[in-house]
């Protein structure tokens, strides 16, 4: 049942007529750090929201947020970036609805950071209090003296909408949803927190990657190039957290490094002249139960060329036999709005670095390693830094990280695997005896990838309705039938592949599916992995959003 603490003095509808806001005749309060004139940032700080009555000016509403990327449903680079680009500062006073509170803290950070500027907030959500616990008691405990947050959780209600001005859409909303058409009929304003932190701070130099695959691997590499810089450098985006709150104590000397999924660039809506590097890492299909099709998922992928001008740098993968990966490839350089670099397969050794010097030097990983080494050079980081940081990178959790049991087996923990190319190009470089442990909710991709890789020896651990389709492909295609073992759920199947891996074999954890058929995401299965595996290594941390405090020079 939603609590509805807070409500029941409400007006239940919206004022009649248009009144006079206080902030139309009153300067903002700026930031100190030099946001410059609105005009010269070329977007608009807008005052709070005449209420919505015409059927014209609702229609002009629905029209602006088209136009600012919100709608989610015509992601191509034909919109128009920057109208009614919405600061944080213009929401003091405001009635903000905070649209999902998210499985990685980005809902309860964007929420902390809101109140910052004197948003009158409302959260709402599909989970029940219990489950969002932690989130709400962070949210309370910074409400400051006279603040009040309220929550309707346990699902949507039409009545928020009808009351709120502008709505905060968690990326996990769908651009399909039926609450974002409620919320447009409504004459309410859509944005994301993500948004709200390029308005806030549109000056910083950022580096914002994102593709199908390497995009994490990528952005932590690209930050720890970065070290030898002055300031910080704030390490965020799809990674978790909030990045609206990330910004919020930084300086015109520190710099953003984004990993940037589809959904946050389906609706993303950037500063001018930004970013100053793109990266595009690899692509192939992924997220089809969310996109209607591969085109529409490129096409919100691409969104992050929106605001580039022709000062700024698209980095691109080395060429590769994928036609598919390829055709997309050439999309990108012609939309390209300022300079694009298509990255030379061995152009390591242009920064003075052997293979012996890499982090990591499996074929599918380099374009991520690449890509991170020249953004690091454009933002004018010393080929003997860059040198010297390239040693020292461990790597991020879940990401083909090499773990040992007490009995000396090895396990590789590529947890953030959620679909079947990174499953492949593991499986490709291991031994054929390797035990392969995947499953989740079914995203429908073709696993004909991964099939191809597996040999006679392969053992398979399977679980969900995943698992069950991959379990079925798998003996179609010849594999034993003693070779291949299907489990209702992940525990069961964790555990059966724990106890039957023998020595000399590579236990590889790599589930190929969405967590969202047990799990609330893709690191609390890991985690439920580590748990029952008692591995000697285990690292903590991850699914948060990072700053690196960065050595002066």
């Amino acid at each position: 049942m939603a609590e509805r603490t807070g409500f029941e003095n409400r007006r239940p509808e919206r004022d009649r007529g248009f009144k006079s806001h206080p902030l139309r005749h009153t300067k903002l309060p700026y930031r100190a750090d030099g946001l410059g004139s609105q005009a010269s940032r070329g977007y608009t700080l807008r005052p709070r929201a005449e209420r919505w009555q015409s059927g014209r000016m609702r229609q002009l509403a629905k029209l602006l947020s088209r136009f600012v990327g919100s709608e989610g449903s015509n992601p191509s680079l034909s919109a128009t970036p920057n109208v009614d680009f919405l600061h944080p500062e213009a929401l003091r006073g405001r009635r903000v609805l905070v649209l999902g509170l998210g499985s990685f803290g980005g809902g309860a950070g964007a929420c902390r950071a809101l109140l910052t500027f004197g948003a009158e907030l409302t959260v709402t959500d599909l989970r029940s209090e219990h489950e969002l616990a932690d989130g709400i008691a962070s949210i309370r405990k910074a409400l400051a003296l006279g603040q009040e947050v309220r929550f309707a959780l346990g699902g949507h209600e039409e009545s928020l909408f009808h009351d709120a001005e502008v709505v905060v859409v968690n990326p996990a909303i769908p651009a399909s949803s039926p609450w974002l058409e409620v919320a447009r009929q409504q004459g309410c304003q859509l944005t994301t927190e993500v948004n709200l932190a390029l308005a806030l701070r549109p000056e910083l130099p950022t580096v914002a990657i994102t593709g199908t695959h390497g995009k994490s691997t990528c952005a932590s590499l690209t930050a720890h190039l970065l070290a030898s810089l002055p300031g910080k450098t704030v390490l965020g985006g799809n990674l978790g957290g909030s990045l609206l709150e990330q910004v919020l104590p930084l300086t015109a000397e520190d710099r953003l490094v984004l990993e940037l999924s589809s959904f946050q660039c389906e609706r993303l809506v950037a500063p001018p002249a930004w970013p100053k590097v793109a990266i595009f890492t690899s692509f192939g299909p992924d997220h089809l139960d969310r996109h209607r099709n591969l085109e529409e998922y490129a096409a919100c992928k691409r969104r992050l060329l929106l605001a580039q001008q022709t000062d700024q740098t698209l980095l691109l993968p080395p060429p590769v036999e994928d036609s598919v990966q390829e055709q997309e490839v050439l999309r990108w350089e012609q939309e390209a709005r300022g300079k694009s670099l298509r990255l030379a397969p061995n152009s390591f050794t242009a920064f003075g670095l052997t293979p012996s010097d890499l982090p990591f030097t499996e074929p599918y990983r380099m374009p991520s390693l690449l890509a991170a080494l020249h953004a690091a050079r454009l933002l004018n980081v010393a080929d003997v830094a860059i040198q010297q940081a390239a040693h020292s990178f461990s790597g991020l959790p879940h990401r083909m990280h090499r773990l040992r049991r007490k009995d000396g087996r090895e396990v590789i923990d590529n947890g953030v695997a959620t679909h079947p190319s990174p499953t492949a190009a593991a499986l490709r470089h291991l031994p054929e005896n390797t035990l392969l442990l995947a499953g989740g909710k079914d995203k429908g991709l073709n696993l004909g990838e991964v099939l191809g890789t597996l040999s006679p020896r392969h053992r398979l651990y399977l679980h969900g309705e995943g698992g069950k389709r991959l379990a079925e492909e798998a003996q179609k295609r010849g594999q034993a039938q003693d070779h291949v073992f299907f489990f209702p759920h992940a525990k069961e199947a964790f555990l059966a592949a724990l106890e039957n891996q023998g020595k000399g074999q590579i236990l590889l954890f790599s589930p190929t599916f969405s967590s969202y058929d047990e799990f609330r995401n893709f690191a609390e299965r890991a985690k439920c992995f580590h748990s029952l595996g008692r591995f000697l290594t285990v690292e903590e941390g991850e699914g948060k959003n990072q700053t690196l405090r960065n050595r002066k020079v």
